[in-house]
Order: C-alpha cells, then sequence, then structure tokens
C-alpha cells in the first residue's frame, strides 16, 4: 500500500484504481506557482483488442498534464498522468492506458468540467469562472455553445398555460420568449427576434393537435401577439396581464395630475399638493392609512394618508373624477368583478383625455380584458425572468453571441447538477 498514492486520492477525491500516484512537485506554469502530482496510469486489459492474443510488450509512456479543481485559483493543481503504452507483437496495434478523470484527447478533467458547469448556473462573468479553473475564457465559450441545446426541443408537448413577452437581449434587440404560465414556469423557448413570421414558424412546428391543449394565453395588449393566438391555438382564452392593465392606467392619472399641477403658480398650495405626495395616489384606496397621522413639510401640517390624497383631489373635479375610475378598475380586477369593471369602462363623464384614450383601448380589447379578471393565470412570472436575464446581460457587460446567451439563461434557470454523464461528456 502506497502512503502517497492513498493521500492523494483523498485530498483530491479521486478513485479510480488505474491510477497509482507516487509523487509530487511544485513548478511555476504561466507565471502562477501550481501543484502538480505525478501518477502512474496502467492498461486493464490482457489482451489486444484488435486481434485477441494476449503478447503484449511494454512501450513506454505518454505524459499528458491535465487541469484539476484547485481551492485556490492562485495556486493551481495539475495532474503529470504517466499512460502507459502496450503494442501488440502480433497485429503491432498500439494500445493506451486510459482514465475516467479526463476524455481521450483532452488535458481538461471531468471535474473541472462539472465545476465549470456549476459556476455556469451562478451569477458570474464568463472570464472569472475561466479564471477559478484556471481554463481560457475561449473554452467556456466552447462549453456554452454545446449547452444551448438544453430547450426543449419536443415539438409534440405544450404546456396547458403560456404566457408571452418580449425580452431585451443581444445588440439591444428585442427577442420573443414564452414560458410555462403554471407549475414551475419553465421557459418553452426564446427566439432570436420578435416578428410574427419567426413566432408562426416556430409554432407551426407543434402538431394540430397539440397546440388545441393549450387553454389559456397571458399576454400584454401586443397586436399582433393576439392574431398569433387567435391563429396557431384554437382552443385557447387570451388573458391580458393585469400588471399591464394598472400600468396603463395608473400613467394616465399620472400625466392628468402633472397636466393640472402645471396650471398652477409653483408657490401655490395646489402646486404642492399635487407635486409632492405622488405615490400615494398610486396605492390602492384601502391601503391607504384613515387613523394614523404623519407630518407633511410641504403642506406643515399633520394628517393621514387618505386625508392627504383627498385634499389633492378637491383642487380639480377632472383629477378627482380620473382618480375614482383607475381606484375602480383597480377594486374591480381584485374583487373578480367583471359588471364593475363594464361600469366604470362605459362611465367616463369628466375624465381626463388620457385617461379617455386609455379606457377607449380597453373597451375595444373588452373580452380579453374581462378574461384578466377572472383568471388566476398573469405575466408576473415571465416579467421575473425578464428581470434574471436583465441581470445574466448586466454581470456579463453583454452578449455578443445569442446562443451564449440562451445558454446562460437556461443554465441559470436550471441550477442543478446534470441528470445524466452525457450531459457532462457533452461538454
Amino acid at each position: 500500500m502506497n502512503p502517497i498514492d492513498n493521500t492523494i486520492k483523498f485530498v483530491l477525491s479521486i478513485t479510480d484504481e488505474n491510477v497509482n500516484f507516487f509523487a509530487y512537485k511544485s513548478q511555476s506554469i504561466k507565471n502562477k506557482q501550481s501543484k502538480i502530482y505525478i501518477a502512474n496510469v496502467k492498461v486493464n486489459c490482457v489482451r489486444c483488442p484488435q486481434c485477441g492474443f494476449n503478447h503484449l510488450n511494454h512501450n513506454g509512456h505518454y505524459i499528458a498534464r491535465t487541469s484539476y479543481p484547485s481551492a485556490n485559483a492562485s495556486e493551481p493543481v495539475y495532474l503529470e498522468l504517466h499512460k502507459e503504452r502496450l503494442v501488440c507483437k502480433d497485429c503491432g496495434a498500439s494500445i493506451m492506458a486510459s482514465t475516467s478523470l479526463v476524455d481521450k484527447y483532452c488535458n481538461i478533467s471531468q471535474a473541472t468540467r462539472q465545476k465549470i458547469f456549476m459556476h455556469l448556473q451562478d451569477d458570474r462573468t464568463q472570464a472569472s469562472i475561466a479564471l477559478d479553473n484556471c481554463v481560457s475564457p475561449s473554452t467556456i465559450c466552447r462549453y456554452l455553445d454545446n449547452y444551448d441545446d438544453l430547450f426543449r426541443r419536443n415539438y409534440d408537448y405544450l404546456p396547458e398555460h403560456l404566457a408571452m413577452d418580449e425580452v431585451r437581449g443581444v445588440g439591444g434587440q428585442l427577442h420573443f420568449i414564452c414560458i410555462n404560465g403554471a407549475s414551475n414556469h419553465e421557459i418553452q423557448q426564446i427566439l432570436p427576434d420578435r416578428y410574427k413570421k419567426s413566432i408562426i414558424e416556430y409554432f407551426n412546428k407543434f402538431h394540430i393537435n397539440t397546440r388545441k391543449r393549450v387553454q389559456t394565453v397571458t399576454l400584454d395588449l401586443n397586436s399582433y401577439y393576439k392574431d398569433i393566438v387567435k391563429e396557431m391555438f384554437p382552443n385557447a382564452e387570451i388573458v391580458v396581464d393585469r400588471f399591464h392593465i394598472i400600468a396603463m392606467m395608473t400613467r394616465a392619472f399620472n400625466q392628468t395630475r402633472v397636466q393640472t399641477m402645471k396650471k398652477y403658480d409653483k408657490k401655490s398650495i395646489e402646486y404642492r399638493l399635487l407635486k409632492f405626495s405622488w405615490k400615494l395616489y398610486l396605492k390602492h384606496i384601502d391601503e391607504l392609512e384613515v387613523s394614523q397621522t404623519f407630518y407633511d413639510r410641504h403642506l406643515r401640517q399633520q394628517l393621514t394618508q387618505q386625508g392627504r390624497v383627498q385634499m389633492g383631489l378637491d383642487t380639480d373635479d377632472t383629477i378627482s373624477s380620473t382618480y375614482d375610475a383607475l381606484q375602480g378598475i383597480m377594486s374591480c380586477l381584485k374583487n373578480h368583478d367583471k359588471d364593475g369593471i363594464v361600469h366604470y369602462l362605459y362611465k367616463n363623464e369628466n375624465l381626463s383625455f388620457q385617461m379617455k384614450e386609455t379606457l377607449k383601448t380597453f373597451k375595444s380589447n373588452l373580452k380579453i380584458v374581462l378574461n384578466a379578471s377572472e383568471s388566476k393565470y398573469s405575466n408576473g412570472p415571465i416579467e421575473g425572468i425578464n428581470r434574471m436575464i436583465k441581470q445574466i446581460q448586466r454581470t456579463a457587460f453583454g452578449f455578443r453571441n445569442f446562443h451564449h446567451l440562451i445558454s446562460r439563461i437556461k443554465l441559470q434557470q436550471m441550477r442543478t447538477k446534470p441528470n445524466t454523464k452525457t450531459e457532462l461528456e457533452a461538454a
């Protein structure tokens, strides 16, 4: 029993019995002081794989240096493997020892590859991953090229609930993204663009019976998305995301508030009422404090949040009516009140021009807006994924290669080890 071999194998978590360590040294490699562990790798066959005879002679060693994971990136670890070579006296075939530590014709160990795979699932730059694993950034890019196929390529399945949106990616271009709107929120596909033709071509790859399984599709008020859903998914109900409904109305109210505010002198009480504490106008009316007071330094008095909002609304009848429409539809969406939404959409007396235009848009899409009040699905999950994608690009200082971006997105969403050995070997 070799104590050096046992110790090194224990430290490096190596279990291959064909590898026998017999020495170690320290050496400067690429201007870094590195640790090198030297081992013999024996051939574990007794017969020639070509002719089947056992007339094998020793034919020296092939020395290969393999990178290995290190706890300290400033002190890289290498394995110097002396691979035994045999030659058959009968057929002249040459045999060389192999090990599970590293693939044939490769100088990067399997352990290093697995470590890179795990690091690619973190919010890190590719350059820092390459530095920690003592490989080049080009090597990381080659691995990402292989992980691009991690997206589902099964054209016999579509989830019952889809969510569609777009995300800004390579070169500031918008890409189409769709996910499973229920359960695990898995990314279904990300396309290089968001053109109607490209989206239809993608969904046409699915059989019509598969597309008929889709029951709901959540989206924003993008006009051609609705046309795509009607054409591709005959049985699907379109649901407008509630967030976009509220966002459009709050934007209209803010434009009304600013327009009304500018009618008054900047030193007037009306201007200060509409200028400051504007976030209180956008809160749901049930969330405003009605008993606890606070000191408003702009008005120089103690008052409640509800009282502060009411004082601003009393300055103008138009802004008061616009506020009532905003709060009314917010409450109806919260309480799943379809009749209430219809009431506020067609009750537009004394509303601002901006709010009237917004309600006009809702009335032209009345059915899908009403679906939003009933359905439990929304574009919240896909907005969260878009936020993750933005963070990936921000950390990486942008991507020039669309496929590398796709690979990082999928790997970061997975955050798990590969299920099979073949996924690691594909790298």
